[in-house]
């Protein structure tokens, strides 16, 4: 089976057979020159063209193909909606956009697990972040926050600049004004989401082996100083071109990197967290572990 996340910048598709895997991305700002009118022609031509090569590529049809859009998917006015689903439609697959609050399920599905601790959740998005509290292995609380890592673009333009004058401590004290709420939930451990694991790996954080639970998914963790201090490594002294050159086959991937960075600091930050685990765990293994539990 394979599955389609399209989101605010990213579209992926993964395949499930006996195993789940990532094989094919591509990053389109759908969020560019988003209007009352919509997402941008030309941003809606990239995705039906990049749609139509992987269709070819894997045979892909209604019957074995899903597909899961969220973010600024929910925002588009419904003409364009119907205009997308037709063309999908043409292509024999059906566009499928989704709740925000049936993306939290998925997502909360796929962070299911055997932590035993109390364990933040965090999900960034581009203008919303969700934040799940486990404890126990049992869901104690859930917190939508209003902000995103676009809030980091819309102030700090220049953020993938070296020579923007930007500093990580200005960024993030702007970040924590964002967040009104208290969410400092006793938390030392954060599980940060959204392709995080494949990001610290390329640019490499100092990873250390998985201490406090196994679940035969999560090996690997970054204390909040370590972290502290390579994205301040980043954010002064690496270069958007370096960045994307760590991901070839998807560059465009790097560029909200250190937007993301920024943002995920602000959070452990104002939640007191001192150990962060980096996830590629997202909605589609929520989508998958649920399809897997009704089959049973």
């Amino acid at each position: 089976m394979y599955y389609f996340d399209i989101g605010s910048s990213t579209v992926k598709l993964y395949e499930y057979r006996t195993e789940f895997k990532l094989i094919e991305e591509k990053s389109i700002m759908f969020k560019k020159e988003f209007s009352e009118d919509g997402i941008i022609k030309e941003n809606i031509d990239k995705l039906l063209k990049f749609i139509k090569d992987v269709k070819e590529k894997y045979n892909l049809t209604e019957k074995n193909a899903k597909i899961f859009a969220t973010g600024i998917w929910r925002k588009i006015p419904n003409t364009q909606l119907e205009d997308v689903k037709i063309k999908f439609k043409e292509l024999n697959l059906n566009f499928n956009v989704i709740s925000h609050e049936k993306e939290n399920f998925y997502f909360e599905k796929a962070m299911e697990g055997n932590y035993h601790n109390r364990v933040m959740m965090v999900n960034m998005g581009g203008k919303t972040t969700e934040l799940v509290i486990f404890n126990n292995d049992k869901v104690e609380n859930r917190v939508n926050l209003n902000v995103g890592v676009s809030d980091v673009f819309d102030k700090f333009k220049n953020i993938n600049n070296l020579d923007s004058g930007i500093t990580k401590e200005e960024v993030i004290n702007y970040l924590e004004t964002l967040i009104p709420e208290n969410i400092d939930f006793n938390c030392d451990i954060a599980i940060h989401t959204g392709g995080e694991l494949r990001f610290q790996k390329l640019v490499k954080y100092n990873l250390q082996e998985n201490k406090f639970f196994n679940d035969g998914i999560h090996k690997e963790y970054v204390t909040y100083e370590d972290f502290d201090k390579k994205n301040e490594e980043i954010l002064k002294n690496t270069s958007l071109e370096e960045l994307r050159c760590l991901m070839p086959s998807n560059p465009d991937w790097m560029n909200g990197a250190k937007a993301g960075i920024m943002l995920g600091e602000a959070i452990f930050k104002k939640a007191h967290i001192k150990y962060i685990i980096p996830s590629d765990l997202n909605l589609i293994n929520g989508v998958v572990k649920e399809e897997d539990m009704h089959e049973e």
